[in-house]
């Protein structure tokens, strides 16, 4: 997915209009256009002259309500799919935006968490970005606030989204029972998306999470049937995310399973996936995960964890990288 729009000043009317303006051929051919659309029905102004003048004025409103002129924008047009490509790579915890420094990605979604996006269904993103920047800081409550207005929401990959992290948030909760229902209803849904490496990437984090079930069942931990989740995320797929996670998994579990020699190359090959896409969250717990089955290399792998922790401001990891 090609990110287009990520300037530090958000998503104003202004940069929105101007994704209209160059897409539909300037501001004459977007008046025309908003009037087919709407029809006379609508109570859009007779005179094209009047509408031109009310989409330059909405132009200039910033981050303000849209009125009356931004609801017809945005039931007739939609966002613009650099803008709402954008918001997605955002509100997606398998992106390279989960990398940024815990802060700088709060204050960029909350700059996009104001019309015009707060009032397109592109919100969901937001939204789901912002629950998952809660569940880092431990905010819990604040997490299914941002859920819950993330209901609502058609696009089917969103709907993963936002399963993955009630699931993860009832596991933590401690209500497995009713993690592994959420995880039942996003299995269905992860298979009705189109194959590519964004299923891949669901998949994967989906797979990851029931084998966290297993890894934690009680009273005996099911390593083997975690270890076989992990190996039906595809050997083959296009996104690194994907790779990473099912070496990582299977390190683990050949690392609890007693083979230490399998352990260390799922292990290494975890490193080198989460490197190779700039995922610096996942090298970490790929470097600590090492260090574990490694000990010989232990100090050196952490203190290259502990780096990238204090870079990134990834304090939730720190206590894996106590020796």
């Amino acid at each position: 997915m090609a990110v287009t729009d990520t300037s530090p000043t958000g998503c104003t009317w202004g940069r929105y209009l101007e994704q209209l303006t160059d897409e539909h051929g300037g501001w004459t051919a977007l008046t025309h256009l908003l009037i087919r659309r709407g029809g006379p029905s609508v109570g859009l102004p007779d005179d094209p002259g009047t509408i031109e003048r009310g989409l330059r004025r909405l132009k200039t409103r910033g981050n303000a309500p849209g009125g009356q002129y931004g609801r017809w924008l945005l039931r007739y047009f939609g966002v613009p799919r650099p803008l709402e490509d954008t918001a997605r790579w955002m509100g997606q915890y398998h992106a390279r935006f989960a990398d940024l420094p815990l802060s700088l990605r709060e204050a960029q979604l909350l700059l996009w968490d104001r019309p015009p996006i707060a009032e397109s269904p592109a919100a969901c993103w937001i939204h789901l970005g912002l629950a998952s920047v809660a569940l880092r800081r431990g905010d819990i409550d604040d997490a299914r606030l941002r859920l819950t207005r993330a209901s609502g929401m058609t696009q089917p990959a969103a709907q993963v989204e936002s399963a993955l992290l009630e699931a993860r948030l009832d596991m933590d909760a401690g209500l497995p029972a009713r993690a592994d229902e959420v995880l039942a209803r996003a299995q269905g849904q992860i298979t009705r998306l189109p194959p590519g490496g964004e299923r891949d990437c669901y998949h994967a984090r989906w797979a990851d999470q029931r084998a966290y079930h297993l890894i934690h069942a009680e009273p005996v931990a099911r390593l083997s049937q975690a270890a076989g989740l992990y190996r039906c995320i595809p050997a083959r797929s296009p996104a690194a995310f994907a790779l990473f996670r099912r070496h990582h998994g299977l390190a683990y579990c050949h690392w609890k399973l007693g083979d230490r020699d399998r352990a260390t190359r799922h292990g290494r090959a975890a490193v080198e996936h989460a490197g190779d896409a700039g995922l610096l969250r996942f090298r970490v717990m790929a470097l600590q995960l090492l260090a574990h089955i490694e000990p010989g290399e232990g100090r050196g792998l952490r203190r290259r964890a502990d780096r990238i922790i204090a870079e990134l401001e990834h304090t939730d990891l720190e206590p894996r990288t106590t020796p």
